[in-house]
Parts: structure tokens; sequence; C-alpha cells
């Protein structure tokens, strides 16, 4: 007969044995690197980024090895041409002009994205258009109130002289998000001087300027600066995740907009899988992931769902999206920018 000591024993050893199998079959469900896998440089949203890489993975079988950067440094990664990455998505249409006129992407019209307009394309299917952003205001309403300021429905507003150093903006140098505002505004003024000037005029009332167009949004919204300029599907998703003070704003008459895109890479080491995850990326599943992730973008996809809080209002009108004469004009831009405003 077992003693007592004898089944305490025994069903330590059992017990034992019952988790070492259960923590076994976990990492052989959870082992990743098994089969291919597919390198990915992505300059969206942290969680979109993993969205769009597990939804590819559970259509197709193949893991992603997703590496999140901002659209400028992304652009570097995607120039070394070193193979650690195959697929460029995300960021702002304008640095894949760049990528594309220095020969670093592959042109590839995907059968999936057939519905998407020729506007969100390269003229070579360099880069597919996969998403479109508005800039507008990412305005604290609690920090406004205490200025005794109304939130911003023009540009003009944000010259206000009570919101001296209240107000944060992504820097063109490093930021795609950057350079749409620095490009949207030289369209406004109509020409590179007069918006020189405006943003020199603007300059004392700038807190910051983010190396990220994600950044200026939860700068406004922990109550740092009061508002701040940003393509406003950040400002909604730090909204919607927590920052309630946050309100969306569009200026009256015209602002700026942009393309987010998917590219193969040049240098891809694995090109079939690379054009494989494109037509995941231009589709519908993807253009939606969004609102799995609180994530929200304007898709480009016709009849794709979108969130009414990203489209421009009556009295707004967009301006043509940054495209390939800005990409060439951006160097230059950007210089004087520095030379003038000192971000």
């Amino acid at each position: 007969m077992m003693t007592a000591e004898l089944r305490r024993a025994w069903i330590r050893r059992a017990l034992s044995v019952w988790l070492a199998l259960l923590l076994v079959g976990v990492l052989v469900v959870g082992v990743p690197g098994r089969g291919p896998r597919l390198g990915v440089v992505c300059s969206s949203i942290e969680d979109i980024c993993q969205q769009w890489a597990r939804g590819f993975t559970e259509a197709t079988g193949v893991g992603v090895d997703m590496v999140r950067m901002s659209s400028g440094q992304a652009l570097a990664a995607v120039q070394r041409a070193d193979g650690e990455f195959d697929v460029w998505h995300g960021g702002t249409s304008d640095l894949y002009e760049v990528a594309r006129s220095r020969g670093l992407l592959v042109p590839y019209r995907s059968p999936a994205s057939a519905g998407i307009p020729s506007r969100y394309r390269a003229v070579d299917d360099s880069w597919t258009g996969v998403y479109r952003g508005m800039l507008g205001f990412c305005s604290n309403q609690r920090v406004l109130r205490r200025l005794g300021v109304a939130p911003p429905d023009e540009w003009g507003d944000l010259l206000d002289p009570r919101l001296r150093g209240q107000v944060t903006l992504p820097d063109p140098r490093t930021s795609g998000t950057g350079y749409a505002m620095l490009w949207t505004m030289v369209q406004r003024a109509g020409d590179q001087e007069q918006a020189m000037q405006w943003f020199e005029r603007l300059r004392p009332n700038v807190l910051q300027f983010t190396s990220s167009g994600m950044a200026p949004s939860g700068i406004a919204g922990r109550g740092e600066a009061a508002v701040a300029v940003t393509f406003t599907q950040h400002c909604v998703k730090a909204h919607d995740q927590g920052l309630k003070d946050l309100m969306v704003g569009y200026p009256r008459g015209l602002t700026g907009t942009e393309t987010g895109a998917v590219a193969v890479i040049a240098s891809a080491r694995k090109p079939d899988l690379a054009r494989r995850y494109v037509d995941h990326a231009v589709g519908s599943t993807a253009q939606e992931a969004g609102a799995e992730t609180s994530s929200r973008q304007l898709p480009t996809l016709p009849g794709a769902r979108t969130d009414p809080r990203l489209e421009l209002p009556v009295g707004t009108r967009e301006l043509e999206a940054v495209g390939e004469e800005a990409a060439h004009r951006r160097a230059g831009l950007v210089a004087e920018f520095v030379r003038r405003v000192r971000p």
C-alpha cells in the first residue's frame, strides 16, 4: 500500500511532468522563426504595424519580423540596401518617391490594388498608397481654457501670442508628417519665402519640434502644450486611449494630406514573399485593420470602412498630397527651414 508520503511524491512528479509538457506545447506553438520569415520596416503607428504583420501571417502562414521606424529613419535603412528588410510599409509617400528616384524600390502593381485610384500610386507602381491622412490640429481643451484661447480653426490662429511656448510640431528633418506640414505651408503661401516668414513668426510659440509625427499628440494630451499639429489619426488614437482633453480640429480653407504607402525594397532577399505582403497590404482587410487597434486611418481603397472624425469638414479642402515635386524639393526646403527657423 502506498504511504501518504509516497502519494505526495508521486503527485509532485506527475504535476511536474504535466507542467513540462504544457510548457513544451506552448513553445512549439509559439516558436518564432520556423518556416519563411519576412523583414518589414514600418513607419506607421506601432500597434497597427503589428496588426498588419499578424494579419499577413494569419492569411499566409509567413512570419514577419517587423521593425518600427520614423519615415526618415526608414529611408536611411532602405538606402543601406543590406537585405535586412524586404518591404517598407507606412509613412508618407514623398520619401517613397525619394527612394524610387534612387532605385531603391521595385515596381510592382498588385492585382489586389485594381480599385485604388492612380493618384495614390507611383507613376511606375514602385509604391502603392494604402491609407490617407489629413493634417490638422490636436488641441488640449483644458489647457486652452486656462489660457483663454479658443481651439484653432485656421492656420493663423497658431500665431496668437497667448500660445507662446504652447504649440508642438513634427520636425521636417526626421518626420514625414513634419515635411508634409512644411510643404503645405509652401503651397498655401504660394512661395517658399512667404512660408518661411510664417514659420519665423510662429517660432516663439513652438515648445518643441518632435522627431516623429506621432509624438505631438501625446505632448498635447499630457498638457505640456495646448496645440499639436499632426495628421489627425494620431490625435484620434491618443483620445481613444484615454487622453480625453484632446479634440481634433481642421483649418478652414486648405490643409495638407498624406498618402501612406507600401513597397517592395530592391535589396529584398525574399522578393516573392514581399510581393505577397503587398498583395495583402493593399486589400480591404489590412486597410481596415485600424478599427481593431484604435489606430484608425482613412483607406485608399473605395468602399473600405472609415472613421468620420478623420474626414475633412465642410469648409476645408485638401491640398494635393505630398508627391513627386515635393520629393525633389525636400532637401532644399528642409535646409532653408533649418537655417531660418532653427528647430
